[in-house]
Formats: C-alpha cells, structure tokens, sequence
C-alpha cells in the first residue's frame, strides 16, 4: 500500500517538472544565473558521445555536422536527501529524576481518579461527561513530578475513549465522539494550548495533502482526528499534545522538497519520438511492471515524454541511476532501419552534383531509364540470335514486372530492393545533393556516392607538332628512316607498330606510331634534324583534369562565302553573300583518361591548316588546306607517344623572263624560263602525358617550367600550399 502510494506522489510531481521544463529551460540559458556546484551538473561521458556520434551526412532534420548538440540539455543532480527534521519538542513529558508525587491505584473509577487528579492534586476545575466511564489500574515505580500529571491524565483517558478539553478555565471530560463537535476550533502550529485534547492546522508546502493523508493514516490513534483541504493543501489533525507532536514530527520528515534531492535530466530527442523512447527505455530499466528485463535499476528512474519539447525528462533518486539511464536514452535515441522515407543533405566535395545526379538518376529513376532507352541494334556483320526456353512469350508478346531486382554497390554489402523509393535532386548553387530515400537505402547511395565523389587527377599534356621536310634518307617517310637509316645505332630506340591492332588500323590515313620514353625520342629528333629540315610549328603544353577536354587553336579565322543569292524580281537589287568563318591555323583537342596504374588513355584530335589560292576552280574562295589526326591511344604517364604518317606532296611552277616578252605564245619560252619545285613534308605529333597526383607533382612540374623559361632557382614553397607560377 505505501509503495503505490508513494509511486502516485512520484509521478505527479514528475508531471509538475514538466510543466515547469519551460521555465528550467530559461533558467540555465541565461549565462547571469550563478550555478550551484553542489547540485547542479551535467553529464559528458565519451564513451555514450563515440557511440552516438553519426556520419555527417546529412539528415535534413538533423545538421551536417554529425556531433550530438547538448546545449539544450539540462542535468540537476540533486542532495540526495528526502527527509527532514522534526521542529516540535521531541517529547511532552519533562525529564526528572526527582519526583514528588507516587501514583498507586487499582480499579478506581476513571471519575474518582480525576477528581484526585485535578481537584486534589492539580486545582483545576472539572466537569465530567455522564458517558465518559471507565477504570484506572496506575502504579508509579518512582515518584513523578506535578507537571508530568496532566500529560499522564490524557493518556488515560485516551485509554478509556474520553479525552480533556479547557474551555474559559475550566476542563472538560467528554467522549472522543464529542470532542470536536461544538466545542474546539483549530489552531495553527504557533498558537496551540499545552494541555487538553486540541485541532491543529498544518499547512503542507512540498507535499499534496491527499499523499500526506496517505502517510499519517497509519498514525492516527483511534478516535484522532484528520482531515485535508486539497484546494489550500492544508491538513487538520486533531489529539493530545502528545499524539499532536508525534504527528508533527511524521509531517516535518516528509514534508521536504524531495525533488531538491532528486536527480533530474531533460534530454532533447534527435531521432525517436518521446514516447516510443519512453517505452523503449522503461523496457531496458525495468520501470514497466512485468516487464522482461531483469530489472537492474529496479523502477529507481522515472520517465516522462515531453511531446511539446520533443524530450524525455529523466527522474531518479540517484545521481549514478540518473547517469546510467543516460547513457541507454544515446544509445537507443538513434536512426534505426525505419520503413519511412528521411530527406539527406550530401554536400559533394570534388565532383559536380549534377554529373553525380545524373548518372545516380538513371538507376534509380524508372522513368526516366524507360524513356531514354533504344532499341536495341546489331553491330555490322552479325546476324540476330533468338535464346529462348519452353514456355517463352511470343515475339509480339510483352511482360511487365513491378519488381525491382537488387541492386548492389562495389564492396558494401548494402542492396537496394525498390528502386523508385529513392529520389535524387542536385543543388546546383550550394553543389548538393538532396536525398529522399529510407536510412538503409541511403546508406547504399552515400556508399555510391563516396566512389564516385573522388579527388580528380590531373594530367599535363607536353605536345609538339612538327613539320618534317622529306629529302634525302627521309625521301620515304620517318617511319623508313627510323627502320633502315637509324637502324645501325638507334634500332632499340623505336617500336613500329603496323598491326592490325595498331592506329593505322583506327585512323585510315595513319602509319605508324612510336612510344619511348622522352630521352630516346629526343635523340632521334636529333637525328631527323641532322638528316633534315624540321619546323616546328606548334609546342603547347596543357593542364587539364582527368576525363576532361582541352584545346588549344592557334591561327586564323578566314572568311568562306557559303551561300550567294539575287533578287529575281528586281534586276538592280544588290547581290547578297552569306559568310561563314573557318578556323585555320594549329587545333589540339585532348582528352585524357587515367587508370589506377597511371596509364594514360588520350583522345587526341589534331589539325594543321591553311588557306591558299583555289585553282582548281573559278570560286571566289579561299581552298583549305589541313591534315588532320583524330585517334585514341593509350602510355604510361611520363612516356612520349609519336603520332605520324601524315604525308603532302606540293608542286610549285615558277615562270619568269623578259617582261612583256615571256608571254608570247610559241616564242616566249626563248624569253624567259620555267623551274618546277617539289616539296614532300610530314606532319609529326609528339605527345607526353604526366600525371599529377598532388601538389608536391604540381610544384615540380611549376619549378621545371621556371628552369626552362625563365632560369629561377625553384620555389621554396611549403608542402600543401597552392602553386602559382608567378611569371605568368
């Protein structure tokens, strides 16, 4: 019975706490407010902070920053004191050693036995109630003294169900049935009579005064009087002095601000609502009756769920309960495998979200995969093959399916079963990426995005394009010279590749290709500058990120009339020419690609042009000349790749003579003369990637361009730090 009265009073008082959270709140954000070190403090244990510490990723509800915010946490530990002290005397009866008086009666009548009390020995004056009778059996063992009598005298009328009252000095011997009725009005703890049967008033300041009835009740002596007053929390009781103080003496114990005693903690929720957490966590403490736990803290920590503040307030009797219920509320206040959909925030790093958008779109957008699909085609010279089993649709049969199959990421483990349940938008301001998705279906596409959210490489192309004039050993071409003119001391310094696989076979027009290291290759441009004339006509050099395509143009924009029209209505309208202009001049295009084995996959487009006098017709317009490579290959970084075979016969006629004279027909030859220059060249593309992998790459490649252009030791910068090449 006590201790469910006992849990009553608990959880009301837990529901004020909640109702005054707002107020605690206000209390500690104010940096004015002195704090008590005695009884305030606020739990940091590292171990509950690791373990509920997530991934910065993300959750839209929650922010970016993964670690768990506590300034809104609010710990109070309390004294751990939940009585008080008696403030009345401890004892109505004086203390003597020396008493003058001996009592000795045996089975006198109550009445006679007050008269010799009061009248004989106290000179007090008395009536007696008719009702009130009875017998007094009384010996003392030693003599009492005279102010001990009237304490004495209650006690055994108590015994015979009467008791003494003093109305205007004279007393009164009633039945307790009559005691109250009509003859006493209750008197507060600071007005009170010392002797006689008496009401008293005690107003209650921690305690309800229906949990205060609750207590006292297994106190009152029979006959005693107690009564509540909930609307003022005030309780009247009723006795002797004696039976009065002892009553006073319960009321003061417990009657103390036992929450000051108590630990409390108001701990705001992140992830779980309050009264799933609430429930959850009453499981794991054993404050649910019945409940399956072995019940550790024994129902010492009560839970109250604050939907309004999305908290749960945490109540105990001690502050090593109150930690330990802590540490379970972080553990179980987490994101768990919930079927419902969550909104993510990933912020990309180094990729562009809305390339990561894209490609992550196609797979799990079914109807944006549906409409960007083909029909399927065959490659050239292959015939269809039908593979089917017994059963099997028709041709003109369809089957649609509803079902998803699984979708895995690399080495995660993790498997997407539903595709359209996850929905993938970019930012393309902040470069963000906002996620609709379950937590377990996120975890699958933030590991997809990891992968493919990667620092890019980037590669510096060193390219060389050269003008090689044929005569000589080189009258057949490079690639002769490199098999048979250098083959006595420069056979290793060459690979001819002239397979099918190689790029002649790729790029009709091609011959060869060779790939050395940049030494060798210099070496044997050494030898073709011996053997011949070599103009360089282009040295680029391009920096450019991985997967990425940079072009260089150097030269001219001639203007081609492309379109020429007249008025057939009026004969003098002027005629109008449509102009296009053409690019002419040096065009490098490369893209290259990089493996994890630093092999560098280029897609190269390169044009030599110019413009030169049509003659071939009567069209004013300039003819185009160019000599294009367009090819894909593939070398190591820092291994130099020559790219050749582009070869242009061209045939000058030169006439000259006597002015005037040369030009005769028949005759004139014998004024003038005619000389015919022919001229063989080959274009000849160098290629070199280098991969930079980091900055230390990039401060070695900015100190090599100072050696060489400008004759500057190389800079003394610190590692880490972004390079600038200032003498550009």
């Amino acid at each position: 019975m006590e201790k469910r009265h006992l849990h009553t009073a608990l959880v009301c008082t837990a529901l004020l706490v909640s109702l005054t959270g707002c107020n605690l709140l206000e209390l500690k954000s104010s940096d004015n407010v002195p704090e008590d070190v005695s009884t305030s403090k606020t739990w940091s244990d590292p171990q509950v902070a690791q373990e509920t510490t997530l991934v910065k990723d993300e959750l839209l509800i929650q922010p970016s920053d993964t670690v768990r915010d506590k300034r809104q946490q609010i710990v109070e530990i309390g004294n751990g004191q939940y009585t008080g002290e008696s403030i009345t005397k401890k004892a109505i009866f004086k203390d003597s050693l020396e008493g003058d008086i001996t009592l000795n009666f045996q089975g006198t009548d109550i009445n006679e036995f007050v008269k010799v009390i009061l009248n004989d020995v106290l000179n007090l004056n008395f009536v007696i109630d008719p009702q009130v009778s009875g017998s007094v059996t009384i010996e003392t063992a030693t003599p009492v003294k005279e102010e001990n009598l009237f304490p004495l005298l209650e006690q055994i009328l108590s015994i015979n169900n009467a008791a003494i009252i003093e109305s205007n000095g004279i007393y009164q011997i009633l039945p307790k049935s009559k005691v109250v009725k009509g003859n006493l009005s209750p008197q507060t703890l600071g007005v009170q009579t010392d002797n006689g049967y008496s009401v008293r008033i005690v107003s209650l300041e921690y305690i309800a005064a229906q949990e205060m009835q609750k207590i006292l009740e297994p106190f009152i002596p029979e006959g005693g009087e107690l009564r509540l007053d909930k609307q003022r929390n005030m309780i009247i009781i009723g006795g002797t002095p004696n039976e009065l103080a002892r009553l006073q003496e319960t009321i003061d114990i417990f009657d103390v601000d036992w929450l000051r005693g108590m630990s409390v903690g108001l701990y705001p929720l992140d992830y779980v609502d309050p009264k799933t957490l609430k429930t959850e966590l009453d499981e794991v403490l054993g404050g649910v009756e019945g409940s399956s736990s072995n019940e550790i803290l024994g129902g010492l920590v009560r839970t109250v769920a604050l939907e309004r503040l999305n908290s749960l307030l945490l109540i105990s009797s001690t502050s090593a309960a109150l930690r330990e219920a802590e540490i379970w509320l972080y553990r179980l206040d987490r994101q768990g495998e919930q079927v419902g959909q969550n909104l993510y925030v990933y912020d990309v790093q180094n990729a562009k979200a809305v390339e990561i958008a894209d490609i992550l779109g196609n797979i799990f957008d079914d109807s944006a995969s549906t409409s960007q699909s083909s029909t399927p085609q065959l490659a050239p010279g292959t015939t269809p093959v039908e593979i089917a089993t017994e059963g099997s649709p028709s041709k003109n049969s369809t089957t649609t399916s509803s079902i998803s199959p699984p979708i895995s990421v690399g080495d995660s483990g993790l498997s997407l079963t539903s595709k359209g349940d996850v929905e993938i938008i970019a930012d393309d301001t902040r470069n963000a990426l906002v996620i609709l998705a379950s937590s377990r279906d996120y975890k699958m596409v933030a590991a997809a995005i990891k992968k493919l959210d990667v620092v890019p490489l980037q590669v510096l192309v060193e390219a060389s394009i050269l003008e090689v004039t044929l005569n000589g050993d080189l009258s057949y071409g490079v690639e002769w010279f490199f098999n048979h003119g250098v083959g006595r001391s420069r056979t290793a310094q060459g690979q001819l590749d002239l397979g099918s696989a190689g790029l002649s076979a790729l790029a009709p027009g091609f011959s060869y290709t060779i790939v050395n290291t940049a030494s060798n290759i210099k070496a044997a441009l050494n030898a073709l500058e011996s053997e011949s004339e070599i103009n360089v006509l282009s040295a680029p050099s391009l920096m450019v990120l991985d997967n990425q395509t940079a072009t260089i143009n150097v030269g001219d924009e001639i203007p081609v009339p492309t379109r020429q029209s007249t008025s057939n209505i009026d004969p003098n309208a002027p005629t109008v020419n449509e102009i296009q202009f053409r690019d002419t001049g040096i065009t490098l295009e490369v893209t290259p690609r990089v493996n994890n084995s630093g092999l560098v996959t280029m897609d190269i487009r390169q044009e030599v042009s110019n413009a030169v006098a049509t003659t071939s017709s009567d069209i004013d317009a300039p003819t185009i000349q160019q000599r294009q490579i367009e090819s894909t290959v593939a070398i190591n970084s820092g291994q130099t790749i020559i790219l050749g075979g582009l070869i242009r016969d061209s045939i000058t006629e030169n006439e000259g003579g006597i002015p005037g004279l040369y030009k005769i027909p028949i005759i004139g030859k014998l004024f003038g003369n005619t000389s015919v220059e022919e001229r063989r060249t080959e274009l000849i593309v160098l290629l070199t990637p280098r991969v930079v992998r980091n900055n230390i790459d990039a401060k070695k490649i900015t100190d090599e361009f100072r050696r060489k252009l400008y004759n500057l030791p190389p800079a003394n910068k610190a590692e880490g730090e972004i390079l600038i090449d200032e003498a550009s």
